[in-house]
């Protein structure tokens, strides 16, 4: 008992004045079959084995489950991203009861804010509506112009979906430059193949001030199948895309890949783009809790390429289980300290600051679990080495610069993970 009172006691404060971020699967299945979607096509079946979408009797234990967890543990506010699947299969007439039940059970006790993440293939005026009324940010999946996103974006019949949602965010982008919602952004799955100076104007001359860049989910083990697709090569496409950014000159458009490693330089301020689950990992000041249509409850399921770790991570119930002691479970301390800490060979690196050891998921391998470096180093090395030469091309002081990745090397790791944490075959976690 007094064991349990004081981890208990311990998980208050790490989350007190934080933010809670739930990535609630509302819709379970999808009506697209992008060919590289970690959530179906990564060999994880549990989606299958859970209701097609929430009931609305699971929505309201879940609001209720939220609101107290939140009070126990002091978090400042909560963010729900509607997820999937495709969230926007349910009829709006559910999504406006389920967005009711949020605003009359959670936003009286804590700060609430609402996102949804679609592949843009369902938009009425109904839906827009609703998106104004609760004021949700809409995140829209799209990897580029027609031959980027047909690359892997296809439906189940392999039939191109690049007109239809492209049309579909026409209209969501003339709707928030209308002052609806809280505005629209991008999200783009990578691929070696395209340009991305092309990907940035194509995005922009629609009208998108607010993207975001995601490479490919794979681990260690994956490695790279096609002959010209290489990790140095994600670091070149990297590099485009910051070197179309800059040539605009337009500070006020946001690319989230440019903006993290800018922060670290302070030649400019985070303008975050409030939602972006798919961004990966625990942000600093967020911890993500995965919300099934079942009422179970997971870590961040953006760790599932590493999945035979993953598949063993604890599942809890709102049903028989708080927040306050799904956060208590050890898995969480064990994924801190995997994100806290970098692989032997990272120490000695100028960019493990920035870099920070990259994305768990893209560290870990059956045979030392998350002690590697990311199987994207050598593009990271590329990529913020291009920054960094633009920079001080352009005018950034030398010296200035050396001393900002100096400082950010020191900052990172702030504690080796110890042994312990890294020596359970799979990686960190209960099976």
């Amino acid at each position: 008992m007094q064991e349990a009172w004081v981890q208990s006691e311990t998980t208050e404060r790490r989350f007190a004045g934080t933010t809670l971020q739930v990535v609630f699967k509302l819709v379970e299945r999808c009506n697209i079959n992008c060919s590289y979607c970690y959530y179906f096509n990564m060999g994880d079946k549990t989606p299958f084995d859970r209701p097609v979408k929430a009931t609305l009797e699971t929505v309201e234990a879940m609001a209720d489950w939220i609101t107290q967890g939140c009070q126990e543990l002091g978090f400042r506010r909560v963010l729900i991203a509607f997820h999937g699947g495709e969230p926007m299969l349910v009829k709006p007439r559910e999504f406006e009861q389920i967005c009711e039940t949020f605003r009359q059970r959670i936003e009286p006790q804590v700060p609430m804010g609402l996102t949804i993440q679609t592949n843009g293939t369902v938009l009425t005026d109904e839906w827009l509506a609703l998106f104004h009324e609760y004021g949700v940010h809409v995140g829209l999946s799209i990897d580029g112009d027609h031959t980027a996103n047909d690359r892997f974006r296809l439906d189940h019949q392999g039939r191109s979906t690049f007109l239809q949602v492209e049309n579909n965010l026409k209209r969501f982008l003339a709707w928030a430059d209308a002052g609806n919602g809280r505005g629209v952004s991008t999200i783009s799955v990578m691929d070696h193949r395209n340009d991305y100076a092309e990907v940035y104007h194509y995005l922009r001359s629609l009208g998108v001030r607010q993207m975001s860049f995601l490479l490919p989910d794979r681990n260690r083990d994956d490695g790279f199948s096609e002959p010209d697709e290489s990790s140095e090569r994600y670091g070149e496409r990297l590099a485009e895309l910051f070197q179309a950014w800059l040539e605009e000159d337009d500070k006020s458009i946001f690319v989230r890949q440019i903006s993290e490693v800018l922060q670290h330089l302070q030649v400019r301020e985070d303008n975050d783009v409030e939602g972006d689950p798919s961004a990966g990992g625990r942000r600093e000041g967020f911890q993500v809790v995965v919300m099934h249509s079942d009422g179970s409850v997971s870590v961040n399921d953006s760790f599932l390429p590493a999945l035979d770790w993953y598949s063993r991570t604890p599942r809890y119930s709102i049903h028989q289980h708080s927040l306050r002691e799904f956060l208590d479970d050890p898995i969480f301390e064990d994924i801190e300290r995997i994100q806290a800490s970098a692989a032997d060979e990272c120490l000695s690196c100028e960019w493990r600051g920035i870099c920070r050891g990259g994305d768990i998921e893209n560290r870990y391998s059956a045979k030392n679990g998350f002690d590697n470096p990311s199987i994207y180093c050598k593009g990271y090395h590329r990529y913020y080495g291009h920054i960094r030469d633009t920079l001080v091309h352009n005018g950034y002081p030398d010296e200035l610069m050396k001393a900002k990745i100096a400082r950010s090397q020191k900052e990172f790791p702030n504690r080796h993970s110890p042994p312990s944490a890294r020596s359970r075959g799979a990686g960190p976690g209960r099976s």
